[in-house]
């Protein structure tokens, strides 16, 4: 399962439930609230956290070149 395709889907769901008591009649208001919702005002981004009793191993700049993770994430080379 990946996390953040499930946190899109679960703010989209939610989106579109806050949406639905919604019944704004003035278009200039509608626009504000639509930008407003739109920009994500109601659902703060994801908070990634360790485990502080996560037990230390591998660097990420040790595991990438083993191939693991699946997806890189080494810091980029400036």
């Amino acid at each position: 399962m990946d996390v953040f395709d499930f946190r899109e889907r679960v703010v989209g769901q939610y989106s579109e439930y806050v949406r639905s008591f919604l019944t704004i009649r003035d278009p200039d208001t509608r626009t504000f609230v639509d930008r407003y919702l739109n920009e994500g005002s109601l659902w703060p981004d994801p908070l990634v956290q360790l485990n502080p009793a996560f037990k230390p191993a591998s660097t990420i700049d040790e595991l990438v070149p083993a191939g693991r993770p699946d997806r890189p994430l080494a810091w980029p080379n400036p």
